[in-house]
């Protein structure tokens, strides 16, 4: 960890409190932090929702986790590491967002003084995406998602921040990318690349294939294959229909 900033409160952190503050990042200027108190023990995190920015000092917290005031994006906020799920500090839980909580080590060091360190690109970033599986060609298992909504595009990362190393194929109706269609009841001039959930970029470095204005004309449960408009017949170990979102 290559920064650390002190922080003085005017006051201690009670018990199930949540507290923004301000860190001084030098020639980068001020950063908000988020901080909480639960079950006695303090962590520091990034404090705005990860899908619009909220302020999530303003939301409810939960227990082991907080809930964003405005679409509620839920982000874990234990330090304890769940065995089974592996849920870290600062995970996304709930939707809305796709993206993570930056998170910091945060020490008490004195009276009402806390001690903050990170690394110089974790403290400045505003969102953290999860640890990815990389794709494994021996591994000949294939999940087809059908839907290029929110649902399909989250199924597709949540496999691969799981640890499926096989292959992901997201057909979509639609020639665009995954996009966060609740923009469009907002911004009527939004231009596409605005709103895309991610790039075609992230995709390929995930290995996350995408079937951009394909529909799918028969799916074959016995044969465990999929037939698509442009005459490909595609075969699958696991099916995910995601077409309602």
């Amino acid at each position: 960890m290559d920064f650390e900033a002190y922080v003085e409160l005017k006051e201690p952190l009670q018990e199930n409190e949540m507290r923004e503050v301000d860190l001084d990042c030098g020639s980068q200027g001020k950063k908000k932090v988020l901080l909480v108190k639960q079950k006695g023990v303090l962590s520091a995190l990034g404090s705005k929702c990860t899908h619009f920015g909220a302020p999530l000092a303003t939301g409810v917290l939960g227990e082991g986790i907080v809930r964003c005031p405005w679409h509620g994006a839920c982000f874990n906020i234990s330090t304890d590491v769940c065995p089974v799920c592996l849920i870290y500090l600062g995970d996304i839980e709930d939707f809305p967002g796709i993206d993570s909580l930056p998170c910091y080590q945060v020490d008490e060091v004195g009276n009402n003084k806390l001690r903050i360190k990170a690394s110089k690109t974790d403290i400045m970033a505003e969102t953290r995406i999860k640890t990815m599986a990389s794709r494994n060609p021996k591994i000949e298992n294939t999940f087809v998602i059908l839907g290029g909504g929110p649902a399909g595009a989250s199924c597709a990362e949540v496999l691969r921040q799981e640890g499926f190393q096989g292959r992901i194929v997201l057909v979509c109706k639609e020639k665009q990318l995954p996009y966060d269609r609740t923009m469009l009841s907002k911004t009527l001039d939004s231009k596409i690349e605005s709103i895309q959930l991610r790039t075609q970029d992230f995709y390929d470095n995930h290995q996350i294939e995408t079937l951009l204005g394909t529909e799918v004309t028969e799916v074959d449960f016995e044969k465990k294959q999929v037939k698509l408009s442009t005459a490909v017949t595609l075969p699958y170990t696991k099916l995910v229909i995601a077409t309602g979102c």
